[in-house]
């Protein structure tokens, strides 16, 4: 018996090591199948900067793993016209402060979703200097977009962010560059931390979701989707992520099956 459990847990060591490189290399390969037709190329922004703790930023991660295994996430994925979609997942801060976690993932039935979320559960979000240049993070997944090569019906920053603008340039002509390539910007703001001082101004948690509403999101059906609590994480990005992934009349078939939470 004790070969046989040291035998067991010698395999459990191989697996750690060789599931996060396998993963990899399939996220890879499915991003090379570049110059597909999809419903949606999706960028996914998370916010990893320092205003944002341990916690929060694995509350985070955790929502969109837990999101992308979701039957009703997966089955509007495959609703599309298409019945695809590519998505990529990028951590930010300061102004040129990025990490590209995941590059671009077709995602076509279950077995892609849970390999993409199961490719972002093993990550270890960025540690990332002080800053939050959300004009920068914009300005990366526009050229991220534009240089995908696939042909896609619609394109989407998904950004979350628990602060204004502070580093780098201004939103406003970086955000109408995005809208005017016909991009949609949508939003996760985080507001349950309380006052924040920027420039010696205070801002509340209402006067930031009214800035990621008037400043941040864009294009066709743009929203944000607050996060008001950290217990709030995973059922906000569900939410916001089906919102996305959807069509109106599609929403409309599935949430009337989803048990409100």
């Amino acid at each position: 018996m004790p070969l046989r459990e040291e035998a067991c847990k010698g395999t459990r060591r191989i697996a750690a090591k060789l599931i996060p490189g396998l993963l990899l290399s399939v996220a890879m390969c499915a991003a090379a199948e570049a110059g597909e037709r999809v419903d949606m190329q999706l960028v996914i922004a998370a916010d990893v900067s320092t205003s944002m703790d341990a916690e929060e930023k694995a509350l985070q991660q955790r929502g969109f793993v837990e999101a992308f295994r979701r039957p009703e996430i997966i089955e509007a994925i495959t609703a599309g016209r298409n019945g695809r979609i590519a998505v990529t997942y990028v951590e930010w801060g300061g102004d040129e402060q990025r990490r590209l976690v995941i590059p671009w993932t077709i995602i076509t039935n279950e077995m892609d979703s849970w390999l993409f979320s199961l490719k972002l559960e093993v990550n270890s979000p960025a540690k990332i200097r002080r800053g939050t240049s959300i004009s920068g993070m914009l300005s990366y997944a526009d050229y991220l977009i534009r240089s995908s090569g696939y042909e896609a019906t619609r394109s989407l920053i998904n950004i979350s962010g628990d602060g204004v603008n502070n580093k780098g340039r201004d939103v406003a002509p970086v955000r109408g560059g995005v809208l005017a390539g016909g991009i949609t910007i949508n939003a996760l703001p985080v507001v349950y931390g309380g006052l924040q001082r920027v420039d010696e101004e205070a801002i509340s948690p209402e006067s930031l979701l009214a800035y990621f509403r008037r400043e941040v999101i864009g294009g066709p059906g743009a929203f944000a989707e607050p996060v008001a609590a950290p217990e709030q994480y995973s059922s906000a990005i569900y939410r916001k992520l089906l919102r996305e992934i959807s069509n109106m009349s599609e929403i409309a078939a599935i949430t009337n099956r989803v048990p409100h939470r």
